[in-house]
């Protein structure tokens, strides 16, 4: 019995110890997972999102563990670079992986990064075995961000004047790299019609880095509409960056186009109307046409070296151009004197006479023009055109634009004025050799072939008026190279070579 219980403790003994050798020969697997506290994190963070990497039992030596990434999130622009392995420490069961944001400045959608642990030898995966971090975009810019403005107030033009508008952007601040704004353009002007922009890239501008402006232009476009009265407005977009912010003020900018009808009552008035521009001289009744839009101006030059205005012409005849009713033009009327009428008895006498009147006084510097009856420089553009902002300011601005006008000389040999007197049943009757060419061209100058024409390039030239005291006065400028110009230098108000500037005013008749 006693031998029996013996064998027995022994079988018992030999048992504990087969089962505590197996144990040491099989190795330990632990099981890994991933886990994070916080699966959310501001592109702006200043550190990082920690992902636990968890095993389930510790092993005696360390191990190294893959990971993979993937999502829409990119390494090295939306995160720092991660390490693509995980070391678990001997007899440890955790290991982190940091997750560190970039701010990227452009304004996104949210980006997701996934963090995956990868099979490998010496360990198992459990769940979970992967995790997706958010990096949540930033759509606002840091306290410290720069702030963009208009620099420059909004602003009134007379889109006659085509004036060249500069914009101006600004920033608080400097900006270690280039910062480009988008901007928005509306209102009733329309671009390419009214304005034309230049130093826009699709509707943005760019502030360069260090730099704490830029600046655009408009350039204006004369599209002669009188009482005009549009604005083209320029705006801040929604930001597509957080590098930097927008304002609360001076945050639009408005370009007010306006061309409002000036008051010419002061001129045309019953007054200063003039009334004789004729159809035809045909009777002892003088035909003329009483309903034409003509009134009388006189004209002085400053007289330079006597330091005066003088008296340059007496009569102008000027009326409100059809095509622009800011602009005056010059009456052009030619008729003719026909038999029958006032001092025409033969028909030698009949001719074409011009009333036609040449505003810069070239006729005065001309003497071989040639002229049927009277002056006849015509101006194409019209003589001025009266720009004004506000329809009741009684003084502005006046402006002769740019143009080429044509005068016509005597061609060398051509007596124009020579006289011929015939008797005619006992009377002397005379006609002069220019009364046959005007017949020859029913008064239109251009078409005779005893003269020869000479341009006069009329600059585009700014001068004022004043309704109060019925005045116009600018310097007009124009070249002219041909070698028969004589000009008295009382004159002449500035000259460089062969362009010159009068000063000239004009004022009612009566």
């Amino acid at each position: 019995m006693k031998k029996s219980y013996l064998n027995m403790l022994w079988l018992m003994i030999a048992a504990l110890i087969l089962a505590s050798c197996s144990s040491d020969d099989d190795p330990i697997i632990p099981k890994l997972s991933l886990t994070a506290d916080v699966i959310e994190i501001s592109e702006m963070a200043t550190s990082a999102l920690v992902v636990k990497v968890n095993a389930d039992a510790p092993i005696e030596t360390a191990y190294t563990v893959g990971i993979a990434l993937s999502g829409t999130a990119v390494e090295g622009v939306n995160y720092q670079e991660i390490a693509k392995t995980v070391t678990i420490p001997a007899n440890q069961t955790k290991a982190n992986i940091f997750v560190t944001p970039i701010n990227v400045s452009a304004i996104e959608d949210s980006k997701v990064v996934n963090i995956a642990l990868q099979a490998g030898t010496g360990y198992e995966l459990s769940t979970p075995a992967n995790v997706d971090i958010i990096i949540v975009d930033n759509a606002n810019p840091p306290s410290d961000a720069p702030e963009v403005s208009f620099a420059t107030s909004n602003m009134v033009t007379n889109p006659y004047m085509e004036e060249v508008k500069t914009i101006t952007v600004g920033l608080s601040k400097t900006f270690a790299t280039d910062i480009v704004i988008p901007l928005t353009i509306t209102g009733d002007l329309l671009a390419d019609t009214d304005y034309e922009i230049a130093g826009l890239t699709n509707n943005a501008i760019t502030i360069p880095a260090g730099n704490v402006s830029a600046d655009f232009t408009v350039t204006m476009k004369n599209t002669a509409v009188v009482d005009m009265d549009k604005t083209v407005t320029f705006g801040f977009a929604t930001p597509s960056t957080t590098d930097y912010a927008v304002k609360a003020t001076e945050n639009t900018l408005a370009i007010n186009a306006v061309d409002p009808q000036v008051d010419f009552s002061v001129w045309f008035n019953v007054d200063n109307q003039f009334n004789y521009l004729y159809a035809q001289w045909n009777t002892q009744d003088n035909v003329y046409i009483t309903d034409a839009d003509a009134y009388w101006l006189k004209r002085y030059y400053w007289d330079v070296i006597d330091g005066a205005w003088k008296t340059l012409t007496g009569e102008h005849y000027m009326h409100i151009t059809p095509n622009d009713g800011n602009q005056w033009g010059e009456v052009v009327n030619i008729f003719k004197k026909e038999m029958g009428g006032k001092f025409i008895d033969i028909v030698e006498q009949e001719r074409y006479e011009i009333q036609a009147f040449d505003y810069l006084g070239l006729t005065k510097y001309f003497s071989n023009e040639a002229t049927y009856g009277k002056t006849s420089i015509y101006a194409p553009e019209g003589w001025f055109r009266f720009v004004s902002t506000d329809a009741s300011a009684s003084e502005g601005t006046v402006v002769v634009p740019a143009q080429t006008l044509t005068l016509y000389k005597i061609k060398e040999g051509v007596d124009w004025k020579a006289k011929t007197t015939v008797d005619v049943n006992g009377s002397a009757e005379s006609y002069y050799f220019w009364y046959e060419d005007s017949r020859n061209t029913q008064g239109d100058l251009s078409l005779s072939t005893n003269v020869t024409p000479v341009s006069i390039e009329v600059a585009k030239s700014v001068g004022t008026y004043n309704i109060a005291t019925k005045e116009v006065q600018v310097d007009i400028t124009f070249t002219c190279d041909d070698a028969d110009l004589n000009i008295d230098p009382k004159y002449i108000y500035a000259q460089e070579g062969d362009t010159y500037t009068i000063r000239i005013k004009y004022i009612n008749r009566y």
